[in-house]
């Protein structure tokens, strides 16, 4: 990447290395719940071939391949990370951080270091991207943006690369990135390669520096074949049609023509309107679109190679997946950085083309102000006028910019006040004070900045901030609460009992919980006598997991029996976690008033 190093850095303090902020302060929820699991069986059985699904112990985890659970469960095994969430999603946010220097690579390549800043910018600020099963939770999504961005910034430095050393390193690093996605992801990572296929096809140049290759690319080929294919071997042999029943014809086929899930069937404009919408949230709505149109006429009018190949990175995978039946939006992640590289572009251009124009303009305005008044300004062209003109500029300018970065400014200095809420009266003082200096040049430039800067939109940064550092972690403050206050009792005391019901199967709730052993799980039916000694039986008291209708019911049936032990105490205190309860009895009952209250 040969942005210079002030940019890099920017962009890694600026972009990257918040990423890692609040990592452990959120729940692990959802799908993230699931790969944690297996993550935590994979250390916990040493079966690291084999990872398991949540809820069961046992039971193989065929879904995706499992080299993401081997990158996750490596580290923490041998003590390098923690056993926790930070140590679960360290990953994740570490591919985020790389993917992101990718794609300033790629806006470097395209237009400059701008275009690249602001890419990532754009991608910053998405807050699906980053929140919702994004780049920082242990799902699977980090990786394969990562295999996308680290792939297509390859790919298109081996087109330009001459030295035949360098040309190799890029082509091996393209079918790296492409195992990486397919044993993460499978064939989600199949846009890669046909992206790059089509591109390659598209430009004469390139096919026939590829044609010249061929010798390289069938051995990046044969590389990725011999690391994918033994641990597919192993699982034929091991599981047999339980494989492909499962990755290939329930996970790929029936998700794209049909639906595991009914919530999941979306219209086919789905993928377009959530961007747009999301884009449009975050205040990228129109660079976004204004970007993506300029990006097709460059790339039109100069035969533009690495334009045509970033709008065929988003065009042929938003129409292919916009003819599937289930639609979740984090399916779209790998193909938001083209986006993000169009708005990018735009602004760089506008950076570079516009302030040509602009200092014309200035140079009009000088000629007219010097006939109009010649004495004035060559008074204030004088070395001591000129000097404190220069330095009125340099304010302004760095109000004006600091208003854009931080909001608006309030300072207090010797009992003098001076607030500013907008970048309009800092940004005519420096036009003005151009104008007096002559300097038309510099000032068309740093206007133009001014002006180009005031559309990005910094408050969705700081609001991106503050979201990293606002966590909620209830479950997990409920099962430390329980861990704790069985810590204190003797050493045979019954552990919890799981109530086996759709309610309390969230895998959230499993991955928890089950560490509160011994776990006793529930059958199909959960006795009202069993419960009821459960929650009041001092011997027998134990956290109990249950979901709320059958709670509901207990009361019910106690109600209409009149027998239970609730005539000399209490009835057990509860925190509620959706339709599930988790009831607290005897000295578990501080949990739920503590810090396993915590929403």
């Amino acid at each position: 990447m040969s942005a210079g190093r002030p940019w890099l850095a920017l962009v890694l303090a600026v972009f990257c290395l918040p990423l890692f902020v609040g990592l452990a302060i959120d729940d692990i929820r959802g799908d993230e719940a699931i790969y944690s699991f297996g993550v935590a069986r994979l250390i916990e059985s040493g079966d690291w071939l084999a990872p398991k699904s949540s809820p069961s112990e046992d039971l193989p985890f065929l879904e995706k391949p499992p080299l993401k659970a081997w990158i996750v469960a490596a580290p923490i095994a041998v003590g390098l990370l923690p056993r926790d969430e930070f140590g679960l999603r360290f990953w994740d946010a570490l591919f985020g951080s790389v993917a992101f220097l990718y794609v300033f690579g790629t806006g470097t390549r395209m237009a400059g270091p701008i275009c690249g800043a602001v890419a990532v910018f754009a991608l910053f600020v998405h807050r699906p991207l980053l929140f919702e099963h994004g780049l920082r939770t242990n799902n699977m999504e980090a990786a394969l943006f990562l295999a996308y961005c680290g792939g297509m910034y390859h790919f298109l430095a081996w087109t330009a690369e001459e030295r035949p050393g360098r040309q190799r390193l890029h082509a091996t690093a393209v079918g790296l990135y492409v195992v990486l996605g397919f044993m993460t992801k499978f064939v989600a990572v199949v846009f890669l390669p046909v992206v790059i296929a089509t591109a390659t096809l598209l430009f004469r140049s390139c096919r026939a520096r590829a044609l010249r290759e061929w010798r390289l690319w069938l051995a990046v080929v044969s590389l990725a074949f011999g690391l994918i294919v033994p641990w597919f071997l192993y699982a034929q042999v091991r599981f047999g049609g339980l494989l492909w029943e499962t990755m290939l014809a329930e996970h790929v086929y029936t998700r794209f023509t049909a639906s595991l899930d009914p919530a999941h069937v979306e219209p086919w404009p789905y993928y377009l309107t959530r961007m747009y919408g999301s884009f449009a949230g975050s205040g990228f709505s129109l660079l976004a679109i204004g970007g993506l149109l300029t990006l097709l006429v460059m790339s039109i009018r100069r035969r533009w190679f690495e334009g045509a190949a970033v709008l065929l990175w988003w065009a042929l995978p938003a129409a292919v997946l916009s003819l599937g039946t289930s639609k979740l939006y984090h399916y779209f992640y790998p193909f938001l950085p083209p986006v993000a590289l169009a708005s990018g572009y735009l602004v760089a251009l506008l950076v570079l083309v516009t302030p040509a124009p602009v200092d014309r303009a200035l140079r009009r305005i000088d000629e007219r102000i010097r006939a109009m008044i010649p004495g004035v300004i060559a008074w204030v062209r004088r070395p001591p006028a000129r000097g404190l003109l220069s330095l009125v500029a340099l304010l302004a300018l760095t109000t004006a910019l600091a208003t854009l970065v931080f909001g608006p400014l309030r300072i207090s200095l010797a009992g003098i006040r001076f607030r500013n809420a907008a970048v309009t009266r800092p940004m005519v003082l420096v036009l003005a004070t151009g104008l007096l200096l002559g300097t038309t040049r510099t000032t068309a430039r740093w206007v133009v900045v001014l002006l180009v800067a005031s559309i990005l939109p910094f408050s969705e940064y700081h609001a991106t901030w503050h979201r990293l550092s606002v966590g909620r972690h209830p479950i997990r403050s409920a099962r430390d609460c329980v861990l704790q206050v069985k810590s204190t009792l003797a050493p045979t005391s019954p552990g919890m009992l799981f109530d086996r019901a759709p309610e309390t199967t969230l895998h959230e709730l499993y991955y928890y919980f089950r560490q509160v052993r011994p776990m006793t799980i529930a059958s199909d039916s959960l006795s009202s006598s069993s419960l009821d000694r459960y929650l009041f039986s001092p011997e027998d008291w134990r956290p109990v997991l249950v979901a709320e209708r059958r709670y509901q019911q207990y009361r019910t049936e106690v109600g209409a029996s009149g027998v239970s032990r609730r005539a000399s105490q209490p009835s057990p205190s509860l925190i509620g976690f959706g339709d599930a309860l988790l009831l607290l009895p005897g000295p578990y009952a501080g949990c739920a008033t503590g810090r396993g209250a915590e929403s």
